[in-house]
């Protein structure tokens, strides 16, 4: 079972507030969908600390210049519910297969505590005063309520009781547009007991949660201990000088970097497009090494999209994403990292 009424709400936000003693305590968004009105009509419910006593933190990330290419999507949605539960990929949200952003660059949080700056509260309120100030357009995933929408956070890696809320493709967020500026700011938020890597159901794979992923990475002698971003995605060249599909010229290539001291073997690992084309890697990536792959069978679109890695057990290793605009320029290459 996933979610029954999946989507994103474009609005306004107008106030919020924070509650602190309730057992389980959301941050309550009051926002309208219509730019006019001053008074929120309804309301995000969002979760800042989860149920599960043995880790109540939430993993938070915020993404202060956020260029993926789902803001090309959202800015044709006119103000109002827009129905995601049948959608496969953009516009709707999915933390892994998106590549919205570097989950290493998580923060586990927790809900309240004394002093500034150390909890969750904190760290959403600013963010929210200077959305509600600038007038920003608000566009909130997750599952629409009566009056509202709540499980507006990461939807897939839940285990026990909360298992069958899982599935792909239908994760929550909070991303605002600042017309005045043009630009876009995002926050994404996940429970620390989930896992990160998932199945084609959003069922978890493996034993490691957030909460142990986003603890430092010890590498010991002898290779790294975890695939998790041992070799990054450093650049790519999706726009070569020429036209696209032909046998001249420079091919579309994707460059890795092996950030350990150990050689890493690639048999089994490939890269993966938007379209889920798939790349077949081989040979061994020395250490400390950058090595340009090209991508022949997994074509890259000029028109903004998705790269990311997989180890040889299919599970992410890196991922990053790119805009129209970025791949405009002939012969240039893209920089991730």
């Amino acid at each position: 079972m996933t979610l029954k009424n999946y989507g994103v709400w474009v609005g306004y936000p107008r106030s919020y507030v924070a509650e602190k003693n309730e057992k389980t305590p959301h941050l309550q968004l009051f926002f309208t969908d219509k730019e006019d009105k001053d008074e929120g009509e309804f309301r995000a419910a969002i979760n800042i600390k989860s149920s599960t006593p043995e880790n109540a933190r939430l993993a938070y990330w915020f993404v202060r210049q956020f260029t993926n290419p789902i803001t090309e999507d959202l800015g044709g949605l006119k103000d109002g519910w827009h129905d995601l539960k049948k959608a496969k990929k953009s516009p709707a949200l999915d933390y892994i297969r998106g590549n919205l952003f570097d989950p290493m660059t998580g923060t586990l949080l927790d809900h309240d505590l004394p002093g500034e700056s150390n909890d969750i509260i904190d760290f959403v309120s600013p963010i929210l005063d200077e959305a509600i100030k600038r007038k920003a357009k608000v566009y909130l995933y997750g599952e629409q309520f009566p009056g509202g929408i709540h499980d507006v956070h990461m939807n897939q890696g839940n285990d026990d009781g909360f298992a069958k809320f899982n599935g792909v493709w239908q994760d929550g967020g909070v991303l605002f547009h600042f017309s005045d500026s043009d630009h876009w700011e995002a926050i994404f938020l996940a429970f620390a007991v989930q896992k990160f890597h998932t199945d084609s159901d959003g069922n978890p794979i493996g034993d490691t949660s957030l909460a142990d992923m986003l603890k430092p990475i010890e590498i010991i002698p002898g290779g790294p201990t975890s695939d998790d971003k041992v070799i990054t995605i450093r650049a790519a060249l999706v726009n070569p000088i020429g036209p696209d599909e032909t046998s001249s010229g420079q091919p579309e290539a994707v460059h890795l970097f092996n950030t350990t001291s150990s050689d890493i073997n690639l048999d089994g690992w490939s890269i993966i497009n938007g379209n889920q084309d798939d790349q077949a890697l081989s040979g061994v990536l020395r250490a400390n090494k950058v090595e340009a792959f090209t991508v022949q069978d997994c074509p890259l679109t000029n028109k903004g999209g998705t790269i990311t890695l997989l180890n040889a057990k299919r599970l992410k290793v890196d991922g990053v994403s790119y805009t129209k605009a970025q791949a405009k320029r002939e012969g240039r290459l893209i920089w991730f990292h």
